[in-house]
């Protein structure tokens, strides 16, 4: 996928025409070396079961120097970066499921369509879009299969990388949202039989969204930059501001924004977990009085 500049800022496309096409081609390819682009080796169910036993045992790979361990930790390496491992339709043409590389049904042949832009094994989502031939919901891949979400979205777009977002089209205004996967507190055993739960973290109020970054320490922290008509707005996994910027300024040391209307002489100030800019003073006092305490 090709970079754009848009608004001063250089982001990728998700929800355009060519963004739906294009957000996820990185897995089309090889991984672990830039710009690679051999097609991937589709698996069969025999290398899906040699991949999770060496999948297993790796750690003991690694301790051993023997010969035919260090053959066995090449394979498993080269499983890793080569292989396909994303699950496949199953049914006919009236109605799919989806099943993994190993085999396992991981949803029954009950949809008109369903995603499978994901990693079935190492990447397992919690949920999954599908559709019933006129709209498009969240169903959860849990033991039972739990729909989430009504039939109510024209389109229904993953976040590629954490996959904690989900950027939701309306099928009546055409409108971009995002709902956001959050875990509830439990106070009861056992847990392990509660499902995450979905809440709306921008309802739809986007013409289109696009994926930025802020350039931090380990590794890039992603944001996305929100359009209506001519004016933008970001979104954070903390929330969203209003859509009513004609820029934005990022300092990527900070995690913090200044988002600029250019009619205004100063801009509103914002953080990655404020992006409203809504009691940013009362947690940046809050924080100073946190310092101050320990100090003394």
């Amino acid at each position: 996928m090709e970079r754009i500049e848009l608004h001063g800022r250089i982001v990728d496309s998700i929800t355009s025409e060519a963004g739906q096409k294009d957000y996820y081609e990185h897995l089309n390819h090889c991984r672990g070396c830039f710009d690679n682009t051999n097609t991937l080796i589709v698996p069969t169910r025999e290398d899906a079961q040699e991949y999770m036993r060496l999948r297993e045992i790796e750690n003991k790979l690694y301790c051993c120097t023997d010969k035919e361990s260090r053959k066995l930790l090449r394979q498993l390496k080269i499983y890793e970066a080569q292989y396909d491992w994303r699950p496949r339709k199953s049914g006919d043409d009236t109605f799919v499921g989806l099943i993994s590389p190993t085999g396992e049904q991981l949803l029954p042949d009950s949809f008109a369509d369903v995603f499978t832009q994901f990693d079935a094994i190492s990447c397992k989502p919690i949920f999954v879009p599908v559709s019933n031939g006129e709209a498009w919901a969240l169903v959860s891949l849990s033991n039972p299969h739990v729909l989430m979400t009504d039939f109510q979205y024209n389109a229904i777009i993953p976040e590629r990388w954490e996959r904690s977002l989900f950027f939701v089209q309306d099928r009546e205004t055409k409108k971009w949202g995002a709902l956001k996967v959050t875990y509830p507190f439990l106070h009861k055993k056992p847990y392990g039989d509660c499902l995450p739960l979905l809440e709306t973290l921008m309802p739809p109020i986007a013409d289109d969204i696009y994926e930025d970054e802020l350039i931090t320490e380990k590794e890039p922290t992603l944001f996305f930059m929100t359009q209506r008509d001519d004016k933008i707005g970001i979104l954070t996994d903390f929330g969203y501001s209003d859509i009513v910027y004609d820029s934005y300024e990022a300092d990527n040391t900070k995690c913090t924004f200044r988002l600029i209307r250019n009619y205004c002489k100063r801009a509103r100030r914002a953080d990655y977990w404020h992006p409203d800019g809504k009691d940013l003073q009362t947690y940046r006092r809050n924080r100073i009085t946190q310092k101050e305490s320990r100090v003394e």
